[in-house]
């Protein structure tokens, strides 16, 4: 004869194994939810992300200006173009009033919001046909832009300079390749101190390899990098993503590499976080891969934003796992 406690204790045991059951079904929901939540979207698919190629995007501190630059398919041509958001409707693209006629590309406000730094191939004085790439800005103001003024030769060099950030103290990063290179392609910051700016220094090992390290942003307290890196060992393929940290020490931590999702096994550059540190946007040419088996299929493929040309996507800085090391 079975006792009556000993009825309820089955009972309870079974219970007990039923929510344990439950439980554990909604962990895996909720993994399944926070996995699904790390997928950066589209931003504005139409208007910004198109079937075309768009890149290298800035956005002011209120969040209603917008600049990014558009391409040809062969990088022929480059512009910069930008948006407005009035009564939360954004107008449509339309180019900068000093672009159009070189090839501008990596728009970037600093943090004063009164300049606008970028890269062009246009000429630093007159007669010069090297047709390298320097850093340019350009002041803004009420009116609306200013002429762009090239950087002097503490930045620009005989070679490329690229994709600038500016942190909140004036400090300049920026890409370039030089004979004090580490590799192929380095980070270089240039201090602002005493009302000018000091000779660029390529960023330490725990950033710059002896492969390629380009297109970083800087946090505007100095407190983390953002960059892209091809050629690493834990690289996805095509060009990833990787944060790096700045100890208690003041010296920047060894780069981490973003988790996949975010990286692709295509090219994933030119990251910017917003003004209130909660999203971060940057330009892949990943694509949505499907069967292609007829002309048809071919068209909906090339008419599909995802089609393998450079689109900007956006993700919650939340969602980036590799953060939470500097939240703690």
């Amino acid at each position: 004869m079975i006792s009556t406690t000993t009825t309820t204790r089955r009972f309870e045991k079974n219970s007990s194994v039923e929510w344990l059951k439950k439980g554990l079904v909604v962990l895996v929901l909720l993994h399944s939810i926070r996995t699904m939540a790390q997928d950066p979207e589209l931003f504005l698919p139409g208007q910004v992300s198109t079937i075309f190629k768009e890149r290298d995007m800035t956005i002011s501190k209120d969040g209603n200006h917008l600049l990014f630059s558009m391409h040809d398919y062969k990088d022929g041509v480059r512009m910069i173009v930008e948006m407005k958001r009035t009564s939360g409707k954004w107008s449509s693209p339309k180019v900068v009033s000093f672009s159009g006629v070189y090839k501008d590309l990596e728009p970037m406000f600093d943090p004063s919001q009164d300049r606008l730094f970028f890269a062009s191939d246009r000429p630093l004085e007159k007669g010069d046909e090297s047709g390298d790439f320097n850093i340019w800005y350009v002041p803004k103001d009420n009116s609306g832009w200013g002429r762009p003024v090239p950087m002097n030769s503490t930045i620009n060099g005989p070679g490329d300079e690229y994709y600038p950030s500016i942190s909140n103290n004036g400090n300049l990063y920026f890409t370039a390749t030089r004979s004090d290179s580490k590799g192929k392609e380095d980070i270089y910051m240039s201090r602002w101190q005493d009302g000018k700016y000091q000779k660029s220094l390529s960023l330490d090992s725990a950033i710059n390899s002896s492969t390629y390290e380009f297109n970083a942003f800087i946090d505007p307290a100095e407190q983390y990098l953002l960059f892209s890196s091809y050629g690493r060992t834990d690289g996805f393929g095509g060009g990833d993503l990787y944060l790096s940290l700045k100890g208690k020490d003041g010296l920047w931590q060894p780069a981490i590499h973003l988790s996949q999702g975010i990286n692709s096994s295509q090219l994933d550059y030119c990251p910017f976080v917003s003004a209130d540190g909660r999203t971060m946007y940057f330009t892949s040419n990943r694509y949505r891969s499907e069967a292609i088996q007829s002309v048809e299929s071919l068209i909906s493929q090339m008419e599909n934003f995802q089609n393998g040309f450079d689109n900007i996507y956006s993700i919650p800085m939340s969602e980036i796992k590799e953060m939470s090391v500097f939240e703690k």
